[in-house]
């Protein structure tokens, strides 16, 4: 019992505490699982996650890929060009270097929900990519 109630407690001490990076590799790490492949050139990022019990974060990564990467990202993550061009940004604070143009097309997950602020987004003419994710915040 008292074994149950000192691991219960740990991982309660340990849950508490958010994870929060803005080394671009770390957090291309904190959100994959997995250390970024070699057809990625990774420029900036940040990555926040909440110390709650539940998977709530966000992330934002620049970096420049060729396009075959993210085709395959986009084709695996069923994502979909966003059209309607929604406020996905309006409930968060982008960070300075997080610049998009018209040159870049942008996908979602899906443009019809209003809370899906998750956006991907390419340049094709250089092919430097912006990816902001959001989970539950």
């Amino acid at each position: 019992m008292k074994k149950i109630l000192i691991f219960g407690l740990l991982t309660l001490l340990v849950s508490c505490f958010p994870i929060e990076t803005k080394n671009a590799e770390k957090a291309y790490e904190y959100w994959s699982g997995s250390e970024p492949p070699k057809e990625i050139e990774l420029i900036k990022g940040e990555y926040y996650q909440s110390p709650h019990f539940s998977l709530e974060y966000e992330l934002f990564l620049k970096f420049k890929s060729e396009g075959k990467w993210f085709n395959d990202f986009v084709e695996y993550n069923g994502l979909e060009l966003d059209t309607i061009k929604n406020n996905w940004s309006g409930w968060t604070e982008l960070p300075k270097w997080f610049k998009t143009d018209k040159n870049y097309l942008i996908y979602t997950k899906n443009q019809n929900d209003e809370f899906e602020h998750s956006r991907y987004f390419i340049n094709p003419e250089n092919g430097i990519c912006y990816i902001y994710e959001t989970v539950g915040m």
